[in-house]
């Protein structure tokens, strides 16, 4: 077993995926009665590459005397903040079972998302990219030929041949702008696989796409609305439990109104009277209700529950709407600008030499 260091924990944070693992390993041996320091320190031994460190580490801390809570505090360089909240909220009522159930749930529904984004994006960046490369082509090697097949004829060239002659000479400044976009896509796509701290935000460049913006608003209120339910079944105070719920989002528009919300609520303002001071559209229209009225209508912790399944069935509506419908867009773009950018740069130009050729 590979033993924990005595300092704060500074590796690299663990993916998603790998917190999913490690949960389901931790809410078993809970479930199961067993002690974490035995149960975790032979899934280290069993589980492969970093994720088996992580649990060995959490193990060995446990062995010196460290809590569960504690050892995932001394590991946070590796285990987001957020996660060890929760467990900590489930101890402090005793109940850690349910508290890592709910954070199940919160993560299944983070990779739902993630998985209803990247196909909807994969292939019309690919025929962006390719489209992209095709025309840099032309503008760099076709069209200068065409220019000087022209000049050694002693033909004027068309006004759209001597603009992609332009371009074509000006490529090593903006070459590099698709290829750096595509980086930074990619870099964040990475990032929001990390589970340092579930950062929606690194998705904030997704609102650019058509659509986008509305399918990430809808996944954002079901991950909300979730943690929130799931901070206050575990008796975490309203206001706290709202600004938590909503800086997991990584989203500055709920994080901020949620705060003013929060400041509202502890001045002594009732949740409809501090709900109807927050102005903006961060949350949605039957988000912001059940934030009002939930606590006196009824159970606040269903009403956010039942939100849940309808925000996320309406984001993958519109994700496989945007999967079937965008790269015939794209397509159908890309490929009427080529066939514009080809019929001004060869056949006009082309037609228009034969034509001078043949003339007297």
């Amino acid at each position: 077993m590979a033993s924990g260091g005595s300092g704060k924990g500074r590796g690299r944070p663990i993916t998603v995926d790998e917190l999913i693992a490690l949960n389901a390993e931790i809410a078993a041996l809970v479930r199961a009665g067993s002690p974490l320091e035995i149960g975790l320190g032979r899934s280290g031994e069993d589980l492969p590459g970093r994720l088996g460190a992580v649990a060995s580490k959490l193990a060995a801390r446990m062995e010196r005397g460290q809590t569960l809570v504690e050892a995932l505090d001394a590991e946070k360089g590796t285990i987001p903040p957020l996660y060890r909240a929760v467990v900590e909220t489930g101890s402090r009522t005793g109940d850690v079972s349910s508290a890592l159930e709910g954070m199940s749930r919160y993560l299944r529904g983070y990779v739902e998302a993630r998985d209803a984004v990247g196909p909807a994006l994969w292939y019309p960046l690919l025929v962006a990219t390719l489209a992209y490369v095709l025309f840099l082509g032309l503008a760099v090697v076709l069209v200068p030929r065409f220019v000087s097949s022209f000049a050694s004829l002693g033909l004027p060239t068309t006004r759209a041949l001597e603009t992609l002659d332009w371009v074509g000479r000006t490529a090593w400044v903006w070459w590099p702008i698709w290829p750096i976009l595509l980086a930074v896509i990619a870099f964040a796509w990475v990032r929001s696989g990390r589970a340092s701290w579930f950062d929606a935000g690194s998705w904030n460049f997704l609102g650019l796409f058509p659509w986008m913006r509305s399918l990430m608003r809808d996944y954002r209120s079901a991950a909300f609305a979730e943690l929130l339910a799931l901070l206050l079944e575990n008796r975490i105070a309203y206001p706290e439990a709202v600004t938590l719920a909503a800086e997991a989002t990584g989203e500055a528009g709920l994080i901020g109104d949620s705060h003013r919300l929060a400041d509202a609520m502890r001045s002594g303002l009732p949740a409809d009277q501090a709900a109807a001071q927050v102005a903006s559209n961060a949350f949605s229209p039957m988000l912001r209700w059940v934030l009002a009225h939930g606590r006196t209508e009824g159970s606040i912790i269903q009403a956010l529950r039942n939100l849940v399944p309808m925000y996320r069935s309406r984001a993958a509506l519109r994700a496989a709407k945007l999967r079937t419908l965008l790269p015939s867009l794209v397509v159908v773009f890309v490929g009427a600008t080529a066939a514009l950018i080809y019929a001004l740069t060869l056949f006009l130009p082309l037609t228009g030499m034969l034509k001078e050729l043949a003339g007297p």
